[in-house]
């Protein structure tokens, strides 16, 4: 027995319900992003995460997407106190991270994503990993400032990097020079380069002044890093970590 081929008329309609179908999903991922965007906006990070990782599951899993979830991830771990469910949330982080790198590499804030969650996970891991991950924190970061010169927080994570191995002991200079075949050159003079362009670009940030000060009194600059500490403190707190830095402003203050 024969079969008719689908008229014209057909397919169009199947077509156009297809369209429809992908027009009403996309319609979909971009309601999630943005509820995700208002939910972090409010610090509010759990609720980000679960829009971004419901974007996600409709096929969103481009770049943005990806250092989205991996954000969330990564402030989630302000909220909790046990190492273990710290690290957790931070390897999920890095892997979203490293997942948002390899879908655009080109991405300056994916770059910096995965620096950041790099960072966010040294306290929590063994020395020698600790190194490595110093290592590629550097590279991220370096990167994330090539693509754009502008983000002050790239500016910061590279202070940051020179002001902990300037700190460095003598037990992970060891490791360090086995990890990288030397110490790579690092210091308080450049962290405080580093922070007072990041302070430059972005002066309402609180980490910024804060981790300044902290540079500053490591060189024995007291009068400075005072100032800055001050600044940072007295500037209202805005972001998911500022309670954190504004804290370590004050034992800073304290040893004055």
């Amino acid at each position: 027995m024969s079969m008719r081929a689908p008229s014209l008329v057909a397919l169009y309609a199947v077509f156009l319900l297809a369209d429809g179908a992908a027009f009403a999903q996309q319609s979909d991922v971009q309601q999630l992003i943005q509820q995700g965007d208002a939910y972090d906006a409010q610090l509010d990070n759990k609720r980000a995460l679960d829009a971004y990782l419901q974007a996600e599951k409709l096929g969103s899993r481009d770049a943005e997407t990806l250092r989205r979830v991996a954000r969330q991830y990564a402030l989630l771990m302000n909220d909790v106190t046990s190492a273990d469910r710290q690290r957790e949330l931070g390897e999920k982080a890095l892997d979203y991270a490293k997942r948002s790198v390899a879908a655009d590499p080109q991405d300056a804030q994916a770059q910096l994503s995965a620096a950041i969650c790099y960072g966010r996970l040294v306290s929590l891991v063994g020395s020698r990993t600790k190194v490595e991950y110093s290592r590629l924190i550097k590279q991220h970061a370096d990167r994330a400032l090539q693509l754009d010169p502008s983000d002050s927080y790239a500016y910061h994570v590279l202070g940051v990097w020179n002001y902990e191995l300037a700190q460095m002991g003598t037990f992970l200079r060891a490791i360090v020079k086995i990890v990288y075949g030397g110490v790579p050159p690092a210091s308080n003079e450049e962290a405080v380069r580093l922070f007072k362009k990041a302070v430059e670009i972005a002066p309402e940030r609180v980490s910024h002044h804060v981790e300044l000060g902290r540079a500053y009194l490591a060189l024995g600059l007291k009068q400075l890093a005072r100032a800055e500490l001050q600044k940072g403190l007295a500037l209202p707190s805005r972001e998911k970590d500022d309670p954190e830095s504004k804290k370590r402003a004050t034992e800073a203050l304290a040893s004055l």
